[in-house]
C-alpha cells in the first residue's frame, strides 16, 4: 500500500512584531560580535601592527571617528550629531568608571606604582610568595590595559552605529530605488516573455542578507585609521540596493 502524498508545509508568515524583534536582536548580536572581534584585533595588533601603542591606538580611532562625525554636524534624524555622539560615548564610559576599571588602570600605570620585589634575604616560601605577588601584579596591570582597550573599542562601535543611524535616510532611499528598479525590470521581463530564474533570485537574496550582516559587522570592527569608515556604509548601501533590485526583478510567484 503506497503512502499518501503529503503536501509540503507552507512557510510560516512573519508578523511585524516578530520581524522587528529579529531586526533588533540581530543588530545587538552583530554589535556584540563586532565588539569582541574589535577587542581581539586591537589586542593582537598591539603586539604586531602597532607595537607599543596599545591604548593610544584604540583611543586615536575613537578620535578619528569623532572627527568624521564632526564633518557632518547635522542629520535628518539628529540636529547635533557631535553632541549626540559624545553623549552616547559617555554612556559607554560610565560602567567602566563605576566598576573602578579606570581607577585600577591609573593605579597600575602610575609612575609611583611599585612592583612587588622579593627581599634579597628572602628564602624558600617567602621568595616564592613574593614572585607570585609580582606575577599577579603584572597580570592585573595587563588586564587593566585590556579592559580600557575594550572600553575604547565599545565607544568606537557605538560611534559607528551612530554614523549608520545618521545615514539611514540615504540607506532607505537607496533601498527604495533598488526596489522600484527591480519592480520595473520584473514587469518588463513578465510582459516581454523573458526567462524566469529562481537560481538568480535565491543567490541575489543571499547576497542582500550578507551585505546587511557581514558588511555591517566589517564596518563596525574596522580597526585601521586614516580611512573614513563611513565610506563602507556607502559601498554596502550600493551593494544592498543592487542585490535588492536583482532579487525583486528575478522574483516569481513559484520560486
Amino acid at each position: 500500500m503506497s503512502a499518501p502524498n503529503r503536501q509540503p508545509d507552507k512557510p510560516r508568515a512573519t508578523g511585524p512584531v516578530e520581524l522587528a524583534f529579529r531586526v533588533v536582536t540581530g543588530l545587538v548580536g552583530v554589535s556584540l560580535v563586532s565588539w569582541m572581534v574589535g577587542i581581539c584585533i586591537e589586542i593582537g595588533g598591539s603586539f604586531v601592527f602597532w607595537k607599543g601603542q596599545g591604548i593610544r591606538h584604540a583611543q586615536s580611532v575613537v578620535h578619528q571617528d569623532l572627527g568624521y562625525i564632526a564633518a557632518a554636524p547635522r542629520s535628518l534624524l539628529v540636529t547635533d550629531t557631535v553632541g549626540f555622539s559624545l553623549k552616547v560615548a559617555q554612556y559607554v564610559r560610565w560602567p567602566y568608571e563605576k566598576l573602578g576599571v579606570l581607577r585600577l588602570y591609573q593605579a597600575m600605570h602610575s609612575p609611583t606604582a611599585s612592583v612587588p620585589v622579593a627581599a634579597p634575604q628572602a628564602k624558600g616560601n617567602e621568595k616564592a610568595l613574593a614572585n607570585a605577588k609580582q606575577f599577579t601584579w603584572f597580570i592585573a596591570r595587563q588586564l587593566s590595559e585590556w579592559l580600557v582597550i575594550s572600553m575604547f573599542v565599545a565607544q568606537d562601535v557605538v560611534l559607528r552605529l551612530c554614523v549608520a543611524a545618521f545615514a539611514m535616510p540615504a540607506f532607505a532611499l537607496a533601498c527604495l530605488m533598488g526596489l522600484i528598479d527591480g519592480l520595473v525590470r520584473r514587469d518588463l521581463r513578465r510582459w516581454t516573455g523573458g526567462r524566469e530564474s529562481s537560481f538568480l533570485y535565491h543567490h541575489a537574496k543571499r547576497y542582500t542578507h550578507w551585505a546587511l550582516t557581514g558588511g555591517f559587522g566589517l564596518y563596525l570592527s574596522w580597526p585601521f585609521g586614516t580611512f573614513n569608515p563611513a565610506y563602507m556604509v556607502l559601498v554596502f548601501t550600493i551593494l544592498v540596493a543592487i542585490s535588492l533590485s536583482t532579487t525583486v526583478a528575478a522574483f516569481k510567484k513559484y520560486a
